[in-house]
């Protein structure tokens, strides 16, 4: 078992799909976009439950929309001519996940928000993880995460839109239980 694999498992319940499922992220990993073909050659007649099991999770994300590049309005399809990215978060948990064998959220968040040179990279763990909390179905209001970075020392971070945003589930997966 690969250490990619290892760390699937602590929150993902099908081991049968372990195997493809981080060969295909690796491929991810190594490409900015991923086309059908190159899915379909690491998975085969596995294709269609690999994508929805990645695309459950957020680890990936196809291209095609049908209005903007919100999650909600991308069409996810498993045909030839499709292509799909990775978002930067799944990117880094995938990267860190390859070398230490652990599902790591936390450092995750750290490593990607240090790179985008947020200054008060320290404190987005914790305030990501409040987020988390206060989501029902992975969904929470503008207004919530509002007040979760007041919570957590960070109330500049927000704008006083309100829409509602999806969590992605990938991270802090490592909590969850099955």
């Amino acid at each position: 078992m690969t250490h990619l694999e290892q760390a699937l498992k602590s929150f993902l319940p099908d081991e049968a799909l372990l195997e493809e499922l981080a060969s295909v992220l690796g491929q991810f990993c190594e490409n900015d976009v991923t086309i059908y073909k190159q899915i379909r050659e690491i998975t085969g007649d596995n294709l269609t439950d690999i994508l929805l099991e990645l695309w459950n999770w957020k680890l990936i994300i196809p291209i095609r929309s049908k209005k903007c590049g919100e999650w909600d309005s991308r069409i996810l399809l498993a045909e030839p001519g499709e292509s799909y990215e990775m978002p930067n978060i799944s990117r880094v948990l995938v990267k860190n996940a390859q070398l230490s064998g652990v599902w790591d959220s936390r450092q995750a968040i750290y490593d990607l928000f240090k790179v985008m040179s947020e200054p008060e990279w320290q404190k987005i763990p914790d305030l990501v993880l409040e987020i988390k909390k206060g989501c029902i179905h992975n969904t929470i209001s503008a207004a919530r995460v509002g007040i979760a970075c007041a919570r957590k020392g960070l109330k500049n971070k927000t704008g006083t839109i309100s829409p509602v945003y999806e969590f992605n589930p990938s991270v802090y997966a490592e909590l969850n239980s099955f």
